[in-house]
């Protein structure tokens, strides 16, 4: 019954909704994939540490003073306790449906759900841009979204690292994860330039 609503939903919505959308869900996954996995000096992962490091960071790169940081960050937080809420209740819906062996009705269902947890995360970002209007000029809202991309970046570098993989960004894209003792495209061209 939500296919064909979402179905229409999503060809109906206009182009800048889709995009908004679409930025979301990567933000939180790379949000949720970092908070999980980002260690501190000791290789262990800190939630506490990680919030300081993403308070400073975005602090730093949008400006805040420290009113405006001390405001901003208890609404930021509750924005992402909610989120987690909703991608931790899709991880327990998608273990309780079968996993890997998932029949198609299962698999629908999986779909439905996902869409709909999207939906949900969009509407609560659109919901929390109003408290963040209330505590941050647009401006500075604008560079904290940007600190958080940038700072979401990283800690996926940082974990691709970790693994040791490497992806060489080139003009088209990922490349592909870098081999070992094998220089990327990107390699050979600051080789050049030293």
């Amino acid at each position: 019954m939500t296919t064909p609503f979402i179905t229409h939903w999503l060809t109906q919505t206009d182009y800048g909704m889709k995009q908004l959308i679409t930025i979301v869900c990567i933000l939180l996954t790379l949000s949720v994939s970092a908070q999980d996995r980002r260690p501190n000096r000791s290789g262990q992962f800190s939630p506490a540490e990680y919030a300081k490091q993403q308070r400073e960071f975005f602090t730093q790169n949008a400006g805040l003073t420290q009113e405006e940081a001390d405001a901003f960050f208890p609404i930021y937080n509750e924005l992402q306790q909610k989120k987690r809420e909703i991608n931790r209740e899709i991880r327990m819906a998608m273990r309780q449906e079968g996993g890997a062996e998932m029949s198609e009705e299962q698999s629908l269902k999986t779909i439905d759900a996902r869409a709909n947890a999207n939906i949900r995360i969009a509407e609560l970002e659109k919901e929390y841009l109003k408290k963040f209007k209330e505590v941050l000029p647009a401006s500075k809202i604008l560079k904290v979204q940007n600190a958080e991309e940038q700072f979401n970046s990283q800690i996926l570098k940082d974990i691709q690292q970790s693994r040791g993989h490497q992806f060489q960004q080139g003009p088209q894209g990922p490349q592909g994860p870098q081999r070992p003792g094998r220089p990327g495209p990107t390699s050979r061209v600051n080789e050049k330039k030293e």
